[in-house]
């Protein structure tokens, strides 16, 4: 059995679990080498929060000035972890608005009426068929 790796126990699977609980105990791993508890999950003055989203652990570590949050995450995620993104304008609405602004300055429209598109909805189909537009447009039929 133990040449075709069937001699593993499975945790969890029904029945009886409180035979193999004590090999499937991890709280001694929670023990440093000073003998101090690393983490206490159930402790609520406890200043490190652990969230679990998935593939990936969330540590939320909180002091009295600040917070700093880490994440620990799977392999198949590193080629996300190590890209770069540009980071975004806070100030989008403004760099917007000041454009804006400008092209009104110069003369330059920046949102189009409905009836501006419709004109130049009709100026190029009277460039694309000639008189013939302009004459359905008038109402004159040839």
């Amino acid at each position: 059995m133990a040449a075709k790796s069937q001699c593993k126990v499975h945790y969890s699977d029904g029945g009886d679990d409180e035979e193999v609980e004590e090999f499937y105990d991890y709280s001694s791993s929670y023990i440093d080498a000073d003998g101090k508890q690393l983490v206490a999950y159930n402790d609520m003055s406890n200043t490190v929060d652990l969230g679990n989203g998935g593939s990936e652990l969330t540590i939320t570590q909180i002091t009295d000035d600040r917070t700093s949050t880490k994440m620990l995450g799977s392999w198949e995620y590193l080629r996300y972890y190590f890209q770069k993104p540009r980071p975004s304008p806070t100030n989008d609405s403004a760099i917007t608005a000041a454009l804006d602004s400008r092209y009104q300055s110069m003369g330059l429209a920046t949102v189009q009426s409905k009836d501006q598109m419709v004109r130049m909805k009709v100026m190029k189909e009277m460039n694309r068929s000639g008189i013939k537009a302009h004459a359905v447009k008038d109402g004159h039929e040839e």
